[in-house]
């Protein structure tokens, strides 16, 4: 009994799943990096293998084992396709942490912070509040079924070993400004009642000079700033969609590029 092994299939394996790597292991949800590295990597060849199979034919990518240069060019692509692809995320999750910043910020937390299992890096007290809120939208939406059908477009518009010269950049660089546009349309019904009790504390320190308007002010901003950040998250859920569904437009821009 012989096994025969397709050399074209395993290289075109191992080049989505490279793909595929780089689209989980750089969102805040599928990636971090408290699930072990071994995990992650069974999780991407998996999805690798399921999605290789829908591919009209692998044979073309064979000639890459001859190359080593050829197969690292081939895999740098790969690298950037799914780099793009998790970008749609990023910048969706980024408009949060725009928004617990600034929210940080004015309330008072500014000292305060987090750390991010995914980046390692410390990240905004109240950002990681709103984050959870948009994971649970993204999830309710089955935003991750939808990250995966665009992977398996990708495959179709830019099939494995192919160099993205098709890439729509231009989609890319108009989806980066959702980290502005809704970070501050999160933000901002909190950072107005904020600003209104600035000023209310600025007359209360001209009219009462002998209060401590300065400690006064930190107690009265965390509390009304909470119950207000409580209020409109409750009430998010169409910004967060429209968030979501922006995300959802890039994701087909980029995966099936005109």
């Amino acid at each position: 009994m012989s096994v025969r092994l397709d050399i074209g299939w395993l290289i075109a394996t191992g080049l989505v799943s490279v793909r595929v790597a780089a689209a989980i292991a750089l969102t805040p949800i599928l990636g971090p990096a408290t699930i072990p590295a071994a995990v992650r990597l069974f999780v991407a060849v998996g999805l690798a293998v399921g999605l290789v199979a829908a591919v009209p034919a692998t044979a073309s990518v064979a000639i890459l084992a001859s190359s080593p240069a050829a197969l690292a060019v081939a895999a740098f692509g790969e690298l950037m396709i799914g780099a793009a692809m998790a970008f749609g995320f990023l910048a969706a999750w980024g408009a949060t942490q725009v928004a617990g910043r600034a929210l940080d910020v004015q309330i008072g937390f500014g000292a305060a912070a987090v750390l991010s299992p995914t980046t390692q890096a410390p990240m905004p007290l109240l950002g990681t509040v709103i984050g959870m809120a948009a994971v649970f939208v993204f999830l309710a939406m089955n935003g991750h079924h939808v990250l995966m059908r665009a992977l398996a477009a990708s495959l179709a518009s830019m099939p494995p070993g192919s160099f993205p010269f098709s890439l729509d950049w231009q989609a890319l660089f108009a989806h980066s400004g959702v980290m502005f546009a809704y970070g501050l349309a999160i933000a901002a019904p909190v950072m107005f009642v904020l600003f209104l009790i600035d000023i209310a504390m600025a007359v209360m320190a001209r009219s009462m000079p002998q209060l401590n308007v300065f400690v006064l002010s930190f107690a009265v901003k965390i509390v009304v700033g909470l119950m207000l950040l409580a209020a409109t998250i409750r009430i998010a859920e169409p910004l967060f969609t429209a968030l979501f569904e922006r995300t959802f437009g890039y994701w087909e821009r980029v995966s099936a590029p005109l």
